[in-house]
């Protein structure tokens, strides 16, 4: 096991933990950063990056604090606690002389009730005051509850919202000091933030051979190596071996810049020159010499006197479809209408962007907005119904994708969960966990393993980490019955019938967007397709998760160009998948015919080609 010493200076001490590039301490001197910071540790030391409760050696107010947080505030020679930072901060704020009347109102509130205050105190003021700025206990607890938080302590007799309260999280038990509006925007163990823009998807390592940039047009297939072509992908830095198609010239460029825009200077600069002759002709050319200029000229001014390229001069023109853009001449010559071309570019609809919060729409209350003529980023406040308990709330659009990204606010549930990602996988997720399958991600990192129930056979339950079940591993019971007779007698016939056949390998594609990875029963290489060949015995695909994962693999498997044939047993229903590529076949446990099963594949498969 690697160790290495304590980063303090003369400790000769072994490191509680290992660190490549921060330092790392000993237990003891741990607890010291922590006495540095005005902190007594409540438990053991366990790793870095995890958060340790503590007791404030000024105020006693136990909170949790990661061992980074506290070294920060000690260079800064701050006080780690957050109670004791908060607390001096509403008292600094309420000793301005413009914040007397919070100060009297805090301080009558100290020995009377609100009612006996009104009474007393009828104006207008002061019941905005008592309504909106201050914080009793109910409304903070209240207010902990709607963003998942307990109330641990309020940390004072009476609050405005200055004031610091304790709180815990109730799915991580994180106790912190904050105030009010901080406890708002929730715990960061429930936040769902994306990995990227949905708008703009995060390039993947796209091969430059497979993709369809036109710097392919540009390759050197002589100067490159082989190796270069087949490995190097869209967005690489490296330099590379490149020949205009136009003029022939070789030069070395970046494969990114390339792929970015394919140029050759020998070509850019004839073109420059080209341009610059043809502007030259534009400065005494006239616009009324200029049949489409003549017939969209809206200006006041002559055109029989204006010049096509004229600096600086912005021109009104009326193009077809009525719009009156106020444009240089030739730019309006050489690009058309500004707002015809703008509005030509694709508007990124909810409905198609984010299918999920689509869903939620509100069916009624939206007037004559719908996920189809609303974008995903849109700030219009739109009404949301969830499905999971009828809760109806009103947000802006483009809020529902920020934050938390919760799909209903009342039951916590996340976007982008399990249940909604893959729902034949959320039926095998056991009720006996912490959590439901719609408040975890396909991939999320958990505190504990969870338990799985087998769809096919309920007797069979096991443990197994959330990752590995989202990539494809299947039910270790039934995996280690083996594949049927029935099943490796299609082998077989798809062997002999195809020349060709794979039996149980796992497929990865880009386009799959349910699993990162597939497990095939047949698969068939045949004349540059890709044929998979599932075997749906009535027994394991039967239950209404199976039926689920079936179509999720199928409809992946066609998004990734394969030709899918379902072999569908006995009287199974059907997936109801129409698609061209994807063909179910009826067959019969007790007379199962796979030579000729098979030869009506191929035949089919043959169809497909030459329709190609």
């Amino acid at each position: 096991m690697k160790t290495q010493d304590c980063a303090t200076t003369g400790c000769g001490q072994p490191a509680a933990f290992v660190s490549r590039s921060k330092p790392a301490w000993c237990t003891d001197c741990i607890d010291g950063i922590l006495h540095t910071g005005g902190l007594e540790p409540a438990e053991p030391f366990t790793t870095p990056a995890a958060w340790r409760l503590t007791t404030c050696r000024t105020c006693g107010v136990r909170a949790h604090y990661r061992l980074d947080y506290v070294v920060r505030k000690n260079a800064s020679r701050t006080p780690t606690c957050r109670a004791c930072h908060w607390t001096k901060r509403a008292n600094r704020t309420r000793s301005h002389p413009w914040m007397e009347f919070d100060r009297t109102m805090l301080e009558l509130l100290r020995h009377h009730s609100p009612e006996q205050i009104l009474h007393a105190h009828p104006q207008p003021e002061v019941r905005e005051f008592l309504e909106q700025r201050w914080w009793p206990h109910e409304r903070i607890a209240s207010h902990l509850a709607e963003h998942g938080y307990d109330l641990v302590d309020p940390i004072g007799e009476v609050h405005d919202n200055n004031d610091p309260v304790l709180a815990r999280c109730r799915r991580c038990h994180r106790i912190s000091a904050a105030q009010m509006a901080d406890f708002s925007s929730g715990c960061t163990c429930a936040r769902n933030t994306r990995a990227s823009d949905p708008s703009r998807p995060r390039p993947g390592r796209a091969l430059l051979a497979e993709s369809q940039s036109p710097a392919l047009d540009w390759w050197d297939h002589d100067h490159n190596e082989a190796t270069a072509f087949d490995t190097v992908t869209v967005l690489a830095t490296r330099s590379c071996h490149w020949r205009c198609p136009e003029c022939g010239l070789r030069f070395e460029e970046k494969v990114n810049v390339m792929t970015s825009r394919p140029a050759c200077r020998a070509c850019s600069a004839r073109r420059r020159e080209e341009w610059e002759v043809e502007r030259t002709r534009w400065k005494i050319t006239p616009v009324a010499a200029v049949p489409e200029l003549a017939a969209a000229w809206a200006d006041d001014d002559d055109p029989r006197e204006v010049m096509v390229d004229e600096s600086g001069e912005l021109r009104r023109f009326r193009c077809p479809n009525g719009h009156h853009p106020r444009i240089r001449t030739l730019r309006f010559l050489t690009s058309g209408c500004p707002h015809c071309r703008g509005s030509a570019t694709s508007k990124k609809w909810l409905a198609d962007l984010l299918p999920e919060i689509a869903a939620q729409w509100h069916p009624t209350r939206n007037g004559k907005y719908t996920p189809q003529n609303v974008v995903w980023d849109s700030q219009r406040e739109m009404w949301w119904r969830a499905d999971c308990c009828g809760h109806e709330w009103q947000t802006m659009v483009r809020a529902r994708d920020g934050g938390s990204r919760l799909r209903c606010p009342v039951c916590r549930t996340i976007l982008g969960s399990l249940a909604w990602h893959d729902p034949g996988l959320a039926a095998e997720w056991s009720p006996t966990n912490a959590v439901t399958a719609w408040h975890v991600r396909p991939h999320a990192s958990l505190a504990f393993v969870p338990e799985w129930v087998c769809a096919t056979d309920p007797a069979h339950v096991w443990r197994a980490q959330l990752s590995s079940r989202s990539n494809g591993a299947e039910c270790p019971d039934c995996r280690q019955a083996g594949k049927s007779r029935v099943e490796l007698e299609h082998y077989a016939a798809a062997v002999e019938v195809f020349g060709n056949a794979r039996s149980g390998i796992t497929m990865t594609d880009d386009a799959y967007t349910t699993r990162s990875s597939w497990t095939t029963d047949i698969s068939v290489d045949h004349e540059g397709l890709t044929v998979v060949i599932e075997y749906d015995g009535a027994y394991w695909h039967s239950a209404d998760a199976k039926v689920l994962v079936d179509q999720r693999k199928s409809r992946d498997l066609l998004a990734a160009g394969c030709v899918v044939v379902r072999l569908r047993e006995d009287d199974l229903p059907s997936l109801a998948i129409d698609h061209p590529r994807y063909r179910e076949v009826r067959v019969h446990s007790t007379m199962p015919r796979p030579r000729k099963v098979i030869a009506d594949i191929h035949d089919w498969v043959r169809g497909l080609k030459s329709h190609r």
